[in-house]
């Protein structure tokens, strides 16, 4: 995912002054009764804020985000613990990173618990490694996903927007409009059945971004980052000809957590 190891130790407190805001929008409220959603953060989540960028899409669609880690349960965890921690959950959201990292390092009580969630009515959006992560295998690792969206995931590998950068601003059809969306080092989604969605496509033609339903559950994922904070492309003075494309992250987020269909 993001590789900032070429900024200069300072840029760090550039970062925290940028993401303040953010930060303050995140965090609990004593009193806050909106429905929660629960957002990956731990190892395999990039260390470039993604967990803290999904939170604040879920905050912007009317969730009160809470942070989980990978052994948040385990084969410790108190059964009734267990039976109730998602208890007033709607939707879990997996953040970019490294896909084949969340899935080492998450206890499989943990991973039990998310895809019974899910099953049950939960709801499960995942950008970029957490669209690697959703299917039955990661990319083309051999390694196994959550095999909560039916189909393939495979890396797509675009030329950066510039040399010596690690990302693009990707040129995207999301409902039938353009856009243009922060992409690195993501999926395109294939051999997908007739059940699942199409939302997106790359300009050649790939699957960018798909829904479907996982039991009486839903699933939205997609390869690039529509919740991409400005400053991931602005710090290089990278142009996204559009602005950031927080609207599709928080229709994700909204889909998943709320839609009836």
């Amino acid at each position: 995912m993001m590789n900032f190891k070429k900024l200069a130790p300072w840029m760090g407190i550039v970062f925290s002054l940028l993401l303040a805001p953010l930060a303050d929008a995140t965090e609990g409220r004593e009193g806050d009764q909106r429905p929660i959603a629960y957002v990956y953060d731990g190892e395999g989540a990039c260390p470039e804020d993604c967990a803290k960028s999904a939170a604040e899409m879920a905050y912007r669609a009317g969730l009160r985000p809470v942070y989980i880690g990978p052994q948040d349960l385990n084969f410790r965890s108190d059964p009734e613990y267990v039976k109730h921690f998602f208890d007033g959950v709607k939707v879990w959201v997996q953040p970019g990173g490294h896909s084949r990292s969340v899935y080492r390092v998450m206890s499989p009580v943990l991973r039990k618990a998310l895809l019974n969630f899910v099953f049950s009515g939960g709801g499960y959006v995942g950008f970029c490694a957490g669209a690697f992560i959703s299917t039955n295998l990661i990319g083309s690792s051999g390694l196994p996903g959550f095999s909560i969206l039916p189909g393939k995931s495979a890396p797509l590998m675009p030329p950066p927007t510039r040399p010596g950068l690690a990302f693009s601003i990707e040129e995207v059809v999301w409902n039938g409009k353009s856009r243009a969306i922060y992409f690195e080092g993501g999926p395109y989604l294939y051999e997908l059945p007739p059940e699942v969605e199409v939302v997106a496509t790359f300009k050649n033609g790939k699957i960018a971004a798909a829904r479907t339903h996982f039991g009486l559950g839903k699933v939205f994922v997609s390869g690039p980052h529509p919740e991409a904070p400005k400053w991931w492309y602005e710090i290089d003075h990278v142009n996204d000809r559009d602005g950031d494309d927080h609207d599709l992250a928080v229709e994700m987020i909204q889909w998943a957590a709320f839609s009836k269909k």
